[in-house]
């Protein structure tokens, strides 16, 4: 299984600026591979519980639906992966 966009971010995260605790990983890959795919499922299921009823103008639904994913994203990789040093990991 190869590392998806949400581990990428949060391992280049961890080597910036959690650098001591990204070198005591025992397996950087596999950590991050594993936390892509754990925000990857609590975004989706966020996503899911965020439906919005849809109108019949398509581009404000794309707005919302988009606007909705954004929100979700940031959200998440604020909780699960651009934590302060010292913060869980």
């Amino acid at each position: 299984m190869s590392m998806n966009q949400y581990g990428e971010r949060a391992q280049r995260h961890w080597q910036q600026y959690r650098a001591t605790e990204y070198a005591q990983l025992r397996d950087p890959e596999k950590f991050f591979t594993d936390l892509g795919e754990r925000i990857a499922a609590e975004i989706d299921h966020r996503k899911n519980q965020q439906r919005t009823p849809l109108g019949s103008d398509y581009l404000a639904n794309v707005g919302a639906l988009n606007n909705v994913s954004s929100s979700v994203e940031d959200d998440v990789m604020r909780e699960m992966a651009f934590t302060d040093p010292g913060g869980p990991m």
